[in-house]
């Protein structure tokens, strides 16, 4: 059996905003991310990062959606940049969507298998150690519906 190669885009990475407001892609997520990506709002003031073939699937799903989505539709459409890393891998940031995500400093970058995520990072820890050592998170029922 032939399988097609899925990228894997995992792994948590952080880094923080040089002078001129310029992000730096992760080494390890650039080869995933690609040339061109998208970058749109996503939940607890996080923003999702699509590589270009991804966001493509994403719009199909997004245009075939009945019209009782339309606020859903224009609030995620008008939320979009897309970025074209330099060949140092930085790439600008709206300031609309780092307002969003509130990041003012350190950004943590999450792999999330065929996405990423962008976080404030101190943000990202607090919502990650409340899930682990806070009691907001089942880390057994998570594993077993995950299948790990």
């Amino acid at each position: 059996m032939i399988r097609e190669e899925v990228s894997s885009t995992v792994g948590k990475y952080t880094h923080n905003f040089d002078p001129k407001g310029r992000l730096f892609v992760p080494a390890k997520l650039r080869d995933e991310l690609g040339s061109v990506f998208y970058v749109v709002i996503g939940m607890e003031n996080s923003l999702l990062v699509f590589p270009e073939a991804k966001w493509a699937e994403v719009m199909e799903r997004i245009n075939a959606a009945p019209l009782s989505n339309a606020k859903a539709k224009r609030f995620i459409l008008a939320n979009v940049a897309k970025c074209e890393p330099d060949k140092q891998g930085r790439f600008v940031l709206p300031p609309t969507l780092r307002k969003y995500a509130q990041l003012n400093g350190d950004v943590t970058f999450l792999g999330q298998g065929d996405h990423a995520e962008i976080w404030d990072a101190a943000a990202y820890e607090a919502s990650e150690n409340d899930w682990i050592f806070g009691g907001n998170g089942d880390m057994a029922k998570a594993y077993e519906e995950l299948g790990l």
